[in-house]
């Protein structure tokens, strides 16, 4: 509708989670540092935690497109509840016949195709978005995909990506050894006011606009107040501004058009963020040392580790991998 009006392509603010858009600010660009580092080192287990709407989706998509061909990879969007429906929808993802109906003819069909791809030389990647829906016993159950390993690699490395009541469920005494695995731990944090011009800025920009300064500086902070930094609701707002802008025949976007905006906002929407963002900076579960200050450099917040190291090269003494069974033991299998 406003589009035309404005120079634009496309609506610059959808909430479709498009790595075209994705801004990095200081906290995305070190998580995805964080995740490329960690599965480049073969690490087991990765951990990305966010409030709704702080890009979480949209940073996991961009990790995948980095990625691209280098990996065999499985991303699973708000698993299934039960551990069957997980265990079919990861075979399902890889490519796996799914007509199997038991537990162990999954597990068996998997444990073939890691041990396949690793006597090729390719890496497996298992992503789970919004894994704080997981069940402990699901949880636990992807624990033990991680049991299959050699000596010197993990088949399966897994990246769990989901809000903070993800880190809650983790701190459960019967889930403290798949806490243990975790060794790449991090924690999205909201954007500052400067980073929120930037990021209207650099939406616009992709939107088609070659000159993106329609919000001034006081519709900026105004944003930023009703947000709380917050990307999907900067979205929801700044759609909202640039229609009633649309709508007066303005071409640039002050703070009255902002509160506008803001108004014509459901109140549910708003004060839901709101109660989520405060909760999520209050949790005593992100210690000092665990949840990240936003140091410039991206080695600097591995949880096993102060300053990540190349692992080094062991001499060639080969083991053949490990197969998980059914009941989570581990068996030797050929590649």
């Amino acid at each position: 509708m406003y589009t035309g009006f404005y120079g634009l392509r496309e609506k610059p603010f959808s909430l479709a989670p498009d790595p075209r858009y994705l801004f990095l600010s200081a906290s995305h660009r070190e998580a995805l540092a964080h995740l490329l580092y960690g599965i480049e080192e073969g690490e087991g287990f990765i951990e990305v935690i966010g409030q709704v709407g702080t890009g979480k989706t949209t940073l996991c998509r961009t990790l995948l497109d980095r990625i691209g061909q280098g990996a065999e990879i499985a991303y699973i969007f708000n698993p299934s509840p039960s551990e069957l429906e997980l265990l079919s929808a990861i075979n399902r993802e890889f490519g796996l016949p799914t007509a199997v109906r038991t537990r162990t003819e999954l597990l068996e069909s998997l444990n073939r195709f890691l041990l396949e791809k690793n006597a090729a030389g390719r890496r497996v990647l298992l992503v789970i978005d919004e894994a704080q829906n997981l069940d402990p016993a699901v949880l636990e159950q992807v624990r033990l995909l991680s049991n299959l390993e050699t000596d010197r690699a993990k088949l399966l490395q897994i990246v769990l990506i989901g809000q903070p009541e993800l880190e809650e469920n983790l701190a459960r005494s019967d889930l403290r050894q798949l806490r243990q695995r975790i060794t790449v731990r991090w924690s999205l944090r909201a954007l500052t006011r400067s980073e929120v011009g930037e990021y209207l800025e650099h939406r616009l920009r992709v939107a088609g606009l070659s000159d993106p300064q329609i919000f001034t500086p006081g519709a900026v902070r105004a944003i930023t107040r009703v947000s709380r930094g917050i990307p999907r609701l900067i979205n929801a707002v700044a759609d909202r501004a640039l229609l009633a802008g649309y709508s007066e025949g303005s071409r640039q976007i002050d703070a009255r058009l902002v509160r506008r905006a803001s108004r014509e906002l459901p109140a549910t929407e708003i004060s839901g963020f709101r109660e989520g963002v405060c909760a999520f900076r209050s949790r005593s579960a992100w210690s000092r040392s665990e949840c990240c200050s936003g140091s410039p450099s991206p080695r600097s917040r591995r949880v096993s580790r102060s300053t990540p190291r190349r692992a080094r090269p062991r001499r060639s003494r080969r083991s053949p991998p490990r197969r998980l069974s059914a009941s989570g033991s581990m068996r030797a299998g050929s590649s």
